[in-house]
């Protein structure tokens, strides 16, 4: 039996933004769009191996969870940290010191637009002030109360021949002025719902090492069923995730799908380069190799090979 590292825990599939480069945005099916209930989920986290690492995300909004204190505290009780990946719309007064209050880890901003009208274009809501200003308030909350939380953002670049332009943009309109650890990336293609927007270099496809790596994803429904696990984060939306399920917390325990049929297809053809027999796995532009797909980043230790708050390298299982 593996020690995971990291889980990825979806504990709300929704989400009240409608992002451009986001297949929430173009028909994610209302079975995905669930709340993981909160004995469900600490259920899930009894039977994980190890100390994983816990990301309370996946696709959904977690801020829309008004007892999303409750799931940080139940990861902070286990001795688990947690993550949270987010819009970071919600994240306002009380709520969000409570949700740093309950011991998250690192709470990660996602800004994709470097001013006001970019934003707006690409997140369909004119909330870059409101945004900025929580991660600002967030910052300093932690700062004041000497939390040992990360506050970060995430940003995406737009224009491939701007990158420099956009990474100074990001900096000074965004990173510097919210305190924020950032992370600019160049865009993918989820799984191949959407066409890549960047050149990859395709001369020839190789496992992106998930399929192997001591993680785990777990969406907060799927299927008719709570707690699908999918092989990462990417295979969302139609048709890829529902094409992806390799199990069920709600019928099976973990054990029985981290070594059951489905998982274990997948790493064999994953080790043997057979993606083309993976429909949710061929066109994903995870599969290229890319060093410059991370564009820039003020933390010293980020890199394309290694998940947030984690130690394995994805290297190792490619």
């Amino acid at each position: 039996m593996i020690n995971l590292q990291r889980a990825v825990i979806e504990v709300f599939g929704g989400c009240n933004y409608s992002c451009k480069m986001c297949p929430q945005t173009t028909g994610r099916g209302s079975d995905w769009k669930k709340k993981m209930p909160l004995d469900f989920f600490e259920s899930i986290l009894d039977q994980l191996p190890g100390k994983p690492l816990i990301n309370l995300e996946g696709s959904g909004e977690p801020s829309l969870l008004p007892d999303l204190p409750l799931y940080v505290e139940a990861c902070t009780k286990r001795g688990l940290k947690s993550y949270m990946y987010c819009n970071g719309s919600k994240l306002v007064g009380d709520f969000a010191k409570d949700v740093v209050d309950a011991g998250i880890s690192l709470i990660r901003f996602s800004c994709i637009g470097y001013d006001r009208p970019t934003y707006n274009h690409w997140m369909n809501v004119d909330n870059f002030d409101l945004i900025l200003d929580n991660a600002r308030f967030l910052s300093n909350y932690v700062k004041e109360s000497q939390k040992d939380c990360t506050i970060a953002s995430y940003h995406l670049i737009l224009d491939n021949t701007k990158i420099e332009e956009e990474v100074n943009l990001y900096r000074k309109n965004f990173i510097e002025k919210a305190g924020t650890v950032g992370y600019v990336w160049k865009m993918h293609n989820w799984s191949g719902n959407y066409k890549p927007i960047y050149f990859r270099n395709a001369e020839k496809k190789k496992s992106c090492g998930r399929p192997a790596a001591p993680e785990l994803t777990v969406r907060a429904g799927g299927n008719g069923k709570l707690g699908a696990v999918t092989p990462c984060c990417q295979t969302l939306g139609p048709p890829n995730e529902s094409n992806s399920v390799l199990g069920h917390f709600e019928d099976q325990t973990f054990e029985e799908i981290w070594n059951g049929q489905l998982y274990n297809d997948l790493r064999v053809k994953h080790s043997e380069n057979r993606f083309d027999e993976i429909d949710y796995c061929k066109n994903c532009d995870f599969l290229y190799e890319d060093p410059e797909v991370l564009v820039w980043s003020n933390d010293n230790k980020a890199s394309i090979d290694y998940m947030l708050g984690t130690e394995f390298s994805l290297k190792d299982y490619k």
